[in-house]
């Protein structure tokens, strides 16, 4: 019982601070299963993103995007080519894009960029 409880509590933390996306660039995911749950991205110094894997529910989805390095970064829906979010150096902003359930590839198109800022959503 002490067990379940200490595990719950540890997945609870590690998803608390996955979605607050503070950075690190080490491939950690982030879910959204929920209405009303916001996809936290940071774009990291070394043209990466924070978090490589995403999971949200069908229908419209809630993005952040956050960039404190010093150029500008966007986040495009690959497969619709829709523009979800922009973001100039030191800000947050947020986006929303709706999608059926599927596999798709979130990426920053600035030039340079899209070769090593890509991820992967999956909607269910």
């Amino acid at each position: 019982m002490i067990r379940t409880r200490a595990r719950s509590l540890a997945v609870a933390t590690a998803a608390a601070i996955i979605l607050t996306a503070c950075g690190g660039g080490d491939g950690d995911a982030a879910d959204s299963t929920a209405d009303g749950d916001v996809l936290a991205v940071t774009g990291t110094d070394e043209l990466l993103w924070d978090v490589e894997t995403l999971s949200a529910s069908a229908g419209t989805i809630d993005f952040e995007l956050t960039f404190e390095d010093g150029v500008e970064h966007n986040l495009v829906i690959e497969e619709t080519d829709e523009v979800v979010a922009e973001c100039a150096p030191g800000e947050t902003v947020t986006g929303s894009v709706e999608l059926d359930a599927g596999t798709y590839t979130y990426i920053c198109t600035i030039p340079g960029h899209e070769s090593r800022m890509v991820g992967e959503l999956t909607v269910s």
